[in-house]
């Protein structure tokens, strides 16, 4: 599901996305850096070692990867992750579940 828009909160600690049908995600900074698609995540380990590490962390920038996704750099260096909309909305729909 493509978004309609796409904003980074003013303390850098979620995005909130929307979509056409008026649907909103919010996702908090630290889920999506410990969700983050990139190969440095693919180790369970490390994300499991570095979990509680994610708990500050903030989002400094989205750019856009081309019509298909974004990239989020994070305040810890990290900017190695494509989010496509696709996953946004399967990670974030879930998120929200609980």
């Amino acid at each position: 599901m493509i978004p309609k828009s796409i904003k980074l909160s003013d303390n850098k600690k979620s995005i909130q996305i929307e979509y056409s049908n008026n649907n909103f995600l919010i996702l908090k900074s630290s889920f999506l850096r410990e969700h983050s698609p990139s190969a440095e995540n693919k180790n369970k380990k490390q994300i499991e070692k570095s979990k509680n590490s994610f708990s500050t962390v903030l989002i400094n920038k989205i750019e856009s990867v081309g019509n298909y996704a974004i990239r989020l750099v994070f305040d810890d260096g990290h900017n190695t992750g494509i989010f496509s909309w696709e996953y946004l909305y399967k990670i974030g729909v879930k998120a929200q579940d609980f």
